[in-house]
């Protein structure tokens, strides 16, 4: 975990994401969901360090962005990552985009981590959500379905805020609320 923790500081130009799950179970977030879905306030300190990343890497000219595949109906969990993280790591200068599922293109992607269009991260899970392993593929048709996945996911998507809109306008049925 301390090499794929590099990536994110050592990467030169982009660092892009797909998302592909509904639910992520990363135990470092099971308490926030739980306050979360008790409706705490989000704690002052949350995503601190993340986001003061994403700021050092925009202020140098870097890209971050991700685009998260959804459903019409969001899951509790994605309405939390939405409201604790992806808010303020949109704040930060993280480009945060969504695709629909029926929007998704038909070629080869998966949960990826993609760094200066050189370096391509695939990340497998169990059916919870959470992670087995990461795999640094190195194999140069994987780079190229990778870069491909990720410029056409991005030309489809829309934004966090075009996301919001619809939300605030009651049309993406959120289930509790």
């Amino acid at each position: 975990m301390e090499q794929f923790g590099r990536f994110f500081t050592e990467f030169k130009s982009s660092a892009t994401r797909i998302e592909t799950l509904d639910i992520y179970t990363v135990e470092e977030e099971r308490e926030n969901l739980d306050l979360y879905l008790k409706g705490a306030p989000l704690p002052p300190a949350r995503n601190q360090e993340w986001a003061a990343n994403i700021r050092s890497c925009v202020a140098e000219g870097k890209y971050m962005g991700r685009v998260h595949i959804i459903d019409h109906t969001l899951t509790p969990y994605l309405q939390f990552e939405i409201d604790w993280y992806y808010a303020i790591n949109g704040a930060a200068g993280e480009d945060i985009r969504f695709i629909h599922r029926e929007n998704v293109p038909d070629l080869v992607y998966t949960d990826t981590w993609l760094f200066d269009e050189k370096t391509v991260l695939d990340l497998s899970y169990n059916t919870n959500g959470e992670l087995l392993y990461v795999n640094h593929n190195e194999d140069p048709e994987r780079l190229d379905q990778a870069i491909a996945a990720w410029r056409e996911f991005h030309r489809r998507s829309f934004t966090l805020a075009e996301l919001l809109a619809t939300i605030r306008a009651s049309e993406l049925p959120i289930p509790g609320r």
